[in-house]
């Protein structure tokens, strides 16, 4: 008799009726982004608070993300033939009312992985809120993944509490 055990016909029904919604989706917009590191997809939200007020946070963060992480890497390897990609950095950072301000990290790898396509300006990498809670003080909350992004946020860090940091290698 040639019967199919009971777990993998299971298996199958399950992913022949799966659709694809069911899939990990690629962020879209700096929004989606944000809720699926909120929902803890492989990342997470931590928040600092810094003693100094946003109009300077938001000037160093400015110019350090223009000089250090407005760039683009590229690669050579020989792998039994010479493969060249590049990685390119877009950072963004905006005042979105008097009191806060964006800062968002995409990048954009050429060759594209397989699979969803990735938002314009390429995959979102890291997203900051920046928020005045007075005068003198700046509340810093960073979506981040957990693994990939932690030379780029201990700089960060350094950069909006005021610190000076040099450029982090970027890969």
């Amino acid at each position: 008799m040639n019967a199919k055990p009971p777990v993998l016909t299971f298996c199958v029904a399950v992913l022949a009726y799966a659709s694809p919604s069911a899939a990990i989706d690629v962020p879209q917009t700096r929004e989606e982004f944000v809720q699926a590191v909120a929902d803890g997809r492989g990342a997470e939200v931590e928040t600092i608070t810094v003693d100094r007020p946003l109009d300077a946070v938001y000037g160093v963060l400015e110019e350090r993300a223009k000089t250090c992480l407005d760039v683009q890497v590229t690669r050579t390897a020989n792998v039994g033939y010479v493969e060249r990609s590049s990685s390119d950095y877009n950072p963004t950072v905006r005042r979105v009312a008097k009191d806060r301000a964006e800062f968002t990290l995409q990048v954009d790898h050429n060759p594209r992985a397989v699979g969803h396509t990735p938002p314009v300006g390429g995959l979102y990498m890291m997203a900051v809120d920046l928020h005045a809670t007075d005068e003198n003080h700046t509340e810093v909350v960073l979506f981040r993944p957990k693994i990939g992004a932690g030379k780029i946020t201990a700089s960060l860090k350094q950069w909006v509490a005021g610190g000076a940091s040099e450029c982090p290698k970027l890969r």
